[in-house]
């Protein structure tokens, strides 16, 4: 099972500061199901990464289409507060330290401007497994791509989405 988290109340541009967006994501925790993941796109400096989150297990995946080690200091803080305030309202026992797994094996983004695509097709793709296996899938260094063609389904799903919810 997969819930969304609004990137609109954890970015770190307008959404205030660490402590609140920790609380707000320890809100949206709060009706999660055993096994239940969240995914948070996150933008740091211009650029998007996917962050999923297991609250209940107190687990964390990161996938940056840059292949980059883990997000900035600032945002493991807010994730790993955000699951702690969580499991402290649940009054459950939460880990000293949350794990965050670094997914290097998703497809690598070649263009400067295509993460918020990349990062919509691994929000798609993980949606779309009812296995829920893409910590397998991606955990480790592999060749995985996406075609232009790939990219051009995100647009174009993107595109329909917007017209039926935004066009008059």
């Amino acid at each position: 099972m997969v819930a969304f988290v609004d990137p609109g109340t954890i970015g770190s541009i307008g959404c205030g500061n660490s402590a609140q967006r920790s609380r707000a994501l320890s809100i949206r925790f709060q009706n999660a199901k055993p096994g239940q993941y969240f995914l948070l796109p996150y933008n740091h400096l211009n650029h998007w990464v996917l962050t999923v989150v297991n609250p209940e297990a107190q687990v964390v995946y990161h996938m940056d289409p840059l292949k980059r080690r883990l997000g900035s200091d600032e945002w493991l803080e807010v994730v790993d507060n955000g699951i702690k305030l969580y499991k402290d309202k649940a009054k459950k026992i939460s880990k000293k330290k949350i794990p965050w797994e670094n997914m290097a094996g998703v497809p690598l983004q070649h263009g400067a401007t295509d993460c918020g695509l990349f990062v919509m097709r691994f929000m798609k793709e993980i949606c779309e497994d009812k296995e829920l296996n893409f910590a397998n899938k991606w955990a480790r260094r592999g060749n995985l791509a996406y075609s232009t063609s790939d990219i051009v389904e995100i647009k174009t799903d993107w595109a329909k989405f917007f017209m039926k919810h935004h066009a008059s």
